[in-house]
């Protein structure tokens, strides 16, 4: 199992980091991010945990970093190969997805 906790977002290539953990997993690993999510959308902008998340993003921007929706990490580990992906929300700011290899 490779288990990455609020770092993901800070990663400059997440594709090339999904690809190398996908290579390292033995079959049937696992792959966990727990992350910040990113508001999807306009309306999920003005609710107040996401007005948190945006001054986040802020930040994280002027570093260089990425928040994204959970949406686009579930894209990323189906792009990558990995089977059983799925995603569920902890908190409205905290989220995990998982996939297998």
């Amino acid at each position: 199992m490779v288990f990455i906790n609020i770092s993901m977002h800070e990663c400059r290539d997440i594709e090339k980091v999904t690809q190398n953990v996908r290579q390292a997993l033995k079959p049937g690993g696992h792959f966990v991010i727990s992350d910040f999510p990113f508001p999807e959308n306009l309306e999920d902008l003005r609710t107040v945990p996401a007005r948190v998340m945006s001054g986040i993003q802020y930040f994280e921007a002027q570093i260089d970093d990425q928040l994204m929706p959970t949406a686009d990490f579930v894209d990323l580990l189906n792009r990558n190969g990995f089977s059983d992906v799925g995603a569920l929300d902890i908190t409205p700011v905290h989220n995990l997805i998982y996939g297998t290899k």
